[in-house]
């Protein structure tokens, strides 16, 4: 279910009150109250027309007040960037990881472009933030407290209100925060010349300093794009355990690496019977999602019962049609020993409906981190792109709401909560310390 391979329905809405094309992009041109308000009248109404999951999470009376509120700021004038930051509160408040906005490209390039960014990417673990590799200015380890004398939690708190994700949910949002913080910051707070940061050295000492901002291409600590060999794989473990990787439902990427998940499930499962294997991890971080069938087809494997998995699959106008519908069929080979499961804040999507599902069936135990999809369901599947035409800030919205057939669980807007919660510190993640895994290993053996 992730954006890449959802069918997009590209729709270019054309005004006669657009703007006239720019000699060059600036996203600090001043826009005219009434294009801003034409713009945001025909994504109002365009959400509320096709958005299959606008009311999941909050009533049509809550987002009516939510859509008034917003509309009643575009009185007066303003820039391209501060009308995308107000675009960008309006999705999260829709509290729908699938939905998203984008800045046209060329202005997007202006400010990447431009050293006007903020120079290092933080790891964001809970509310704190940390420099994850040593710079000329930083040993790795370095704990940032404020940036422009805003406390790290209140500025976190500041960027989530932009960042959506589903439901009530914290760790997708992390997630993304860890991987273009820079980018948040610029769209949320705008540009700058330098950063004052207030900082804690790994030995203690608190200290100030200026950084100059700078360009993308300069931004230290950025995440390592490092090419994924193998998406699945089957290991052992001593004591009988077996970990079987699962790090993409996707099947464009296991395309890319020439592996196939029906054909690996079946081996693996064949192979974990015929050497009576009894323990199994399985261990689905960083799995962003994929093709819905994926999840249904790997829980095939771990019941001997016949189960339920979507209880009703609808678009705004129509019930629709899915293989996920109605009752599913174990597989052969499927396994009946324990299992513990490893989640994290990229467990979303797809994933995050098999992680609902195992659950909700007191499948096996999870550790780690929330998932970053909802337990209940999502919105996603087919999707339109709407491209606004005064200020041609491009909105993605979901058109299909998938709900999962689950217990209900102590919230109603949360993603699948770890039995055991483990957050790797900044010294295992310096350390390169899988402490996860090792707790499953500890907990599985006993």
């Amino acid at each position: 279910m992730l954006a890449t391979y959802c069918l997009s329905l590209l729709l270019l809405v054309v005004s006669a009150s657009g703007i006239k094309a720019q000699d060059k992009p600036d996203v600090h041109r001043k826009i005219a109250p009434a294009q801003l308000q034409h713009d945001f009248t025909l994504l109002r109404d365009t959400l509320q027309k096709i958005h299959a999951g606008l009311y999941r999470y909050k009533s049509k009376a809550e987002m009516d007040r939510l859509f008034a509120t917003k509309f009643a700021l575009l009185k007066d004038s303003l820039n391209e960037l501060s009308y995308f930051s107000m675009l960008r509160s309006l999705v999260s408040d829709i509290e729908d990881g699938h939905t998203a906005c984008f800045l046209p490209s060329e202005l997007e390039n202006q400010i990447f472009k431009s050293p006007n960014l903020f120079p290092i990417q933080p790891l964001f673990i809970g509310q704190q933030a940390y420099v994850a590799c040593d710079t000329k200015d930083f040993q790795a380890g370095t704990e940032i407290l404020a940036i422009n004398n805003e406390k790290i939690k209140d500025l976190r708190r500041t960027l989530f209100s932009v960042i959506p994700t589903d439901g009530a949910n914290e760790t997708g949002k992390q997630v993304e925060l860890n991987k273009f913080f820079f980018g948040h910051y610029a769209f949320a707070l705008g540009e700058r010349a330098s950063f004052t940061v207030d900082y804690k050295t790994p030995s203690g000492m608190v200290k100030q300093t200026t950084l100059a901002a700078v360009a993308v291409n300069d931004i230290q600590c950025r995440p390592a794009n490092s090419k994924v060999e193998k998406y699945l794989q089957l290991n052992y473990q001593p004591g009988n355990i077996a970990v079987l990787t699962v790090q993409s439902f996707l099947n464009g990427y296991l395309d890319d690496t020439k592996e196939n998940l029906k054909i690996f499930l079946t081996a693996s499962f064949q192979e974990l019977k015929v050497n009576k294997i009894n323990k199994l991890i399985i261990d689905l971080r960083d799995n962003k999602g994929g093709e819905d069938e994926n999840g249904a087809l790997l829980y095939a494997y771990l019941t001997d019962k016949p189960f339920r998995y979507y209880d009703s699959l609808k678009s705004t106008t129509k019930n629709l049609e899915h293989p996920n519908l109605g009752l599913q069929q174990p597989k052969e080979n499927n396994f009946t020993g324990k299992v513990e499961f490893l989640i994290n804040g990229k467990c979303f999507s797809t994933t995050a409906e098999f992680c609902a599902v195992a659950q909700s069936n007191e499948r096996g135990i999870f550790i780690g981190e929330e998932t970053g999809g909802g337990y209940y369901g999502n919105t996603s599947g087919d999707r339109a792109t709407v491209e606004l035409p005064n200020t041609h800030i491009r909105v993605n919205i979901p058109m299909n709401k998938y709900v999962l057939a689950v217990k209900k669980t102590r919230y109603k807007d949360r993603g699948v909560i770890p039995d055991v919660t483990l957050i790797p510190t900044i010294q295992d993640y310096l350390d390169k310390k899988d402490v996860v895994l090792a707790k499953a290993l500890n907990l599985i053996e006993k």
